[in-house]
C-alpha cells in the first residue's frame, strides 16, 4: 500500500486538473452513500465525532470490475482540538479489494474544497467577474484564490479581516501576477464594487464572525460561502438564487435550492439566469463523491 503525503499531493496537482476531475466526477455515476457519523463521549460532557464518507465506482453499471476503486474518507473531530478535523483517505482496488493507498486527508480536503468552490463560481459568477472581496480569514484562502484565478480573470482582490500571514501568502501567489491585492476595513462600501464576495471565516483580529446584516451585494454579484458558521441576511437568502454541492444533503431544508453541482455540470439545471441576478453558493457537508474522485486522481499521478 502506498502512503501519499501532503507534499506529494501538492507536487502532483494543479488547479485546472483538480477542477476538471471534480467536473467529471459530478457527471459520473459514482456511488456515494450518505455520511455515517459516530459520537465519541469525552470528559466534561463534551463529545467528538468519527465520520465515514465512502464512495465507489458503479461496477454494476459499467459491467466490469477490472476498472475502478472503492474509497472512504475518515475524519476525527475532537472538542479538545480546535481547527479542522484530522482526516485520512483510504483507497482500495475495485478489482481484488486490497488497500492500495492511504492519503493525507487534510491536504486532500484543502484541494477539494478549493476546486469545489471554484467549479461553482465557473457556473454561477458572471464571466466578466474581475473584482473579488474577501471577508474574514481562513488558512485555505491562498489555495482557493488560486483556483478562482483559473476560472475568472481577476484584476482586484480586497481583503477585510484577513490575517497578515494569509495576506502575504495571497500576495505571493504566482497565479495572481498583475492582480492588485489590497486591504480594507470598510466592507459596506467595498461590497458595492464587488463582482464576487467570499465569506471566508471569522475576523483574524478578533476571532469573531462578522455580523453580515449589512451585507447587500450589488446586482449580478456572486456570493461564495466558505464559512459554515456565517449568519447570512434573511433577505439575501430569499432574494438570491441558491446553490449547493449536493442536493441530497442541503445545508438547510428551510431554503429553496435551485440546483447542485451534479445538476449544473450535467446541464440539467441552469446556473445564473440573467446578468443582474445575485447567486449564492453554500456547500453541503456531504463530500464523498468529490473526495473519492480526487483521491483516485492523486493515486494515478503519484
Amino acid at each position: 500500500m502506498r502512503i501519499i503525503s501532503s507534499d506529494e499531493i501538492d507536487a502532483c496537482l494543479d488547479d485546472r486538473s483538480v477542477l476538471e476531475t471534480l467536473r467529471r466526477a459530478y457527471r459520473s455515476n459514482t456511488v456515494a452513500p450518505e455520511t455515517s457519523t459516530l459520537t465519541i463521549d469525552r470528559i466534561n460532557q463534551l463529545t467528538g465525532a468519527l465520520s465515514f464518507q465512502p464512495a465507489w465506482t458503479d461496477f454494476a453499471a459499467q459491467g466490469d470490475v477490472s476498472r475502478g476503486y472503492i474509497g472512504c474518507a475518515l475524519a476525527l473531530d475532537l472538542p479538545e482540538q480546535p481547527g479542522p478535523a484530522a482526516s485520512l483517505y483510504l483507497l482500495f482496488s475495485g478489482t481484488a479489494g486490497q488497500p492500495i493507498a492511504l492519503l493525507d486527508g487534510m491536504r486532500l480536503t484543502v484541494w477539494r474544497t478549493s476546486a469545489m468552490h471554484a467549479l461553482a463560481a465557473s457556473y454561477l459568477s458572471r464571466e466578466d467577474t474581475s473584482r473579488l472581496l474577501i471577508i474574514g480569514d481562513d488558512p485555505r484562502l491562498p489555495r482557493l484564490i488560486s483556483a478562482y484565478a483559473d476560472v475568472r480573470n481577476l484584476t482586484s482582490i480586497l481583503l477585510c479581516g484577513t490575517a497578515p500571514d494569509t495576506q502575504k501568502r495571497i500576495s505571493g501567489l504566482t497565479t495572481l501576477k498583475g492582480v492588485q491585492v489590497g486591504v480594507t476595513g470598510e466592507i459596506h462600501s467595498a461590497q458595492e464594487g464587488a463582482d464576487m464576495i467570499l465569506i471566508a471565516g471569522p475576523d483574524a483580529g478578533t476571532g469573531t464572525h462578522h455580523m453580515l446584516t449589512y451585507l447587500d451585494p450589488p446586482a449580478g454579484c456572486h456570493i461564495d460561502v466558505l464559512d459554515v458558521e456565517a449568519q447570512l441576511p434573511t433577505d439575501l437568502q430569499e432574494e438570491a438564487r441558491l446553490f449547493t454541492s449536493d442536493m441530497s444533503a442541503p445545508p438547510s431544508l428551510e431554503l429553496e435550492w435551485a440546483a447542485d453541482l451534479k445538476e449544473l455540470t450535467q446541464g440539467n439545471k441552469a446556473g445564473r439566469r440573467y446578468y443582474g441576478q445575485r447567486t449564492l453558493f453554500l456547500p453541503s457537508a456531504r463530500t464523498g463523491l468529490a473526495d473519492y474522485a480526487l483521491a483516485a486522481h492523486i493515486f494515478l499521478r503519484t
